[in-house]
């Protein structure tokens, strides 16, 4: 008994980046370039049905159990999760995926096959939705006037509130016509969007944000309309784009 139970313990974990459609033929998927989570096993398309799992072996002693370990150690989740991230990333350049979350171990094919079995209509529908498609994040903000010179300490109350004054004059403004007319047309374009958190103070002159599935067909058209805002709004409000990501704000339907 001690002896199958070491031996249950010495078979290597799987690690798991994300989830495609099968090709054809299922049983050749694109080969992956990128090292896996550990830096040391490759990454490989395992069949599971209808599905192909990227998954790369890990040691369940010294990373399985890690992952739970190192959950506030940001120098072990910022090297591990640039790791997961250029997996899906270059999974996301040749076939549609569904991300999976980071730290997501599954004792061996057993394990990970009974989960895909179970959550198999709900990855189909996903997977349909962000077919094709890739994410990007849009932002807005305010040019801000050029700032008046700072002058001399206010030598009494009333000077300190008519510097006050002149300084909220100064702020940008927010125009909401013209955030919901961008935000319209991209998501005329898009397939899907979402928020992504109430605009704060934590990045200066922020007036609007938002992320959109965009199908890759509709990439001149997305790129036009973008263009046209930002020559629209030249001196007044920036644009400011990032992408193309995997779908990662679109597929919490398939956990």
């Amino acid at each position: 008994m001690a002896n199958s139970k070491q031996k249950i313990a010495a078979e290597p974990a799987l690690y798991l980046y994300g989830v495609s459609p099968a090709g054809k033929p299922a049983n050749k998927p694109a080969r992956i370039g990128s090292p896996g989570i550990d830096g040391i096993h490759a990454v490989r398309g395992l069949p599971c049905g209808d599905f192909i799992c990227w998954v790369s072996q890990v040691d369940h002693a010294s990373f399985a159990q890690a992952v739970e370990r190192n959950t506030e150690n940001l120098e072990w989740l910022a090297l591990h999760g640039v790791r997961h991230q250029q997996v899906v990333g270059e999974i996301a350049g040749q076939a549609t995926v569904i991300p999976a979350r980071f730290g997501t171990v599954f004792s061996g094919e057993p394990a990970l096959l009974e989960n895909i079995q179970s959550r198999r209509t709900a990855l189909a529908r996903v997977m349909a939705h962000i077919h094709d498609a890739e994410e990007w994040g849009v932002k807005v903000f305010a040019e801000p006037k050029t700032a008046a010179p700072a002058g001399d300490a206010p030598r009494s109350g009333k000077e300190y509130l008519q510097q006050k004054a002149a300084r909220i004059k100064q702020r940008p403004e927010r125009n909401d016509r013209e955030l919901q007319k961008l935000a319209s047309a991209l998501e005329k374009i898009a397939v899907d969007s979402a928020a992504t958190g109430k605009v704060s103070g934590a990045q200066p002159h922020l007036l609007w944000q938002a992320t959109f599935l965009v199908p890759r067909k509709q990439s001149k058209k997305w790129d036009a309309t973008l263009a046209k805002f930002v020559q629209r709004w030249n001196g007044l409000q920036r644009i400011e784009v990032n992408g193309p990501w995997p779908p990662y704000s679109f597929v919490s339907d398939a956990e």
